[in-house]
């Protein structure tokens, strides 16, 4: 038996997918500089492990993140938290290895990636192994929200998937081949735990074999975070009550969604390598700081920053310190200012014609 997705490429879909080819051809052809570069995929590796591991509930903050994973060791042995947070990083450096190997993903991939995601967090016969036993997913009242399928049809269910990612990925667009990958592995539910995480770094394999995640630099993870009820809500409504619901389901609300994400990441990336290669090309301004860095991605993200916004994402950093790096981003023509006193907010400048 094998598997075919319901889905309609209506305007909306064909539209972004139109939008996802010009603004990726833009990044690609931009000159990156090296310091740029790496500036860029740090920051990619936090906010994706940051983004991905507080779907699921974890409490670390940015800058609790980035202290995890440019450390050489976990900061404390006990802490889950930290422990699932180096594990996705270490999954997003085995995307990055593989990138260099075979274009297509195969089932080793998956539980590979499963066995990075879930070391020391699973015991070593649920680590990187189908389950064996059903899966439900409950409610705070233990009311069964969703059956995935039965564990002995898990390996065909996901062999199906393959089979199907294999052929159709010269026909069907990249970017729509994710957003699928992406579902059915929710809705298979292949592990006991870590189903998610596994779900989002296999879409950024598939990507990265198809040189659709600018190199590392692309993040989906932080749209899903940005709106975790839409995220949870749009899957489990094509999931329905059971695997066989979700087999039956027409995509297309899930392809809207997952398209308008990937738009929006890859404006985020734009936005940010243009202000990171200026800031790295004009002799004249100042090299940005971590925190500068920060600011400007956090705009370039949301639209606007106000001084509580920034106390917020720089919290290490006092008020007077914030205002002043604020004013001096206005001063070097990266941002200006629009609004009065309370309201104020911080925009990025607009480049002059």
């Amino acid at each position: 038996m094998s598997y075919v997705p319901k889905y309609t490429i209506n305007e909306k879909i064909k539209s972004n997918l139109q939008d996802i080819e010009r603004l990726k051809n833009n990044i690609r052809g931009s000159r990156i500089l090296p310091e740029a570069e790496a500036s860029i995929r740090l920051r990619a590796s936090v906010e994706s492990v940051h983004s991905s591991t507080s779907i699921e509930g974890n409490p670390l903050n940015a800058n609790e993140v980035r202290a995890v994973i440019t450390s050489d060791k976990i900061l404390n042995k006990e802490e889950y938290a930290e422990i699932e947070v180096q594990n996705y990083k270490n999954a997003l450096d085995y995307i990055d290895k593989r990138r260099h190997g075979s274009s297509e993903i195969t089932l080793e991939d998956i539980l590979e990636l499963h066995r990075i995601i879930t070391d020391r967090l699973l015991d070593k016969t649920r680590n990187g192994k189908i389950r064996k036993n059903p899966v439900y997913i409950e409610n705070q009242n233990h009311e069964i929200l969703y059956t995935a399928i039965d564990a002995e049809k898990v390996e065909s269910a996901l062999n199906e998937l393959l089979s199907w990612v294999s052929e159709s990925q010269f026909s069907i667009h990249p970017a729509i081949i994710a957003a699928i990958i992406h579902f059915r592995i929710a809705a298979i539910h292949p592990f006991s735990d870590g189903n998610g995480r596994t779900a989002r770094a296999l879409t950024s394999l598939f990507l990265a074999l198809n040189q659709y995640d600018c190199n590392g630099a692309l993040v989906l993870d932080s749209y899903y975070a940005s709106d975790r009820k839409a995220y949870y809500t749009i899957l489990q409504l094509l999931c329905g009550k059971n695997y066989a619901f979700s087999v039956k389901s027409n995509l297309t609300p899930w392809l809207e969604y997952f398209t308008d994400g990937f738009l929006t990441s890859l404006h985020v990336l734009d936005a940010e390598i243009r202000m990171i290669n200026l800031a790295i090309t004009d002799k004249d301004a100042a090299s940005l700081s971590r925190e500068d860095q920060d600011i400007i991605s956090y705009v370039s993200k949301f639209g606007s920053i106000s001084i509580s916004d920034a106390e917020e994402i720089l919290p290490e950093v006092s008020r007077r310190s914030i205002q002043r790096r604020l004013k001096r981003l206005v001063d070097e023509g990266y941002l200006d200012l629009v609004g009065e006193t309370r309201e104020a907010k911080y925009i990025l400048k607009k480049a002059k014609n």
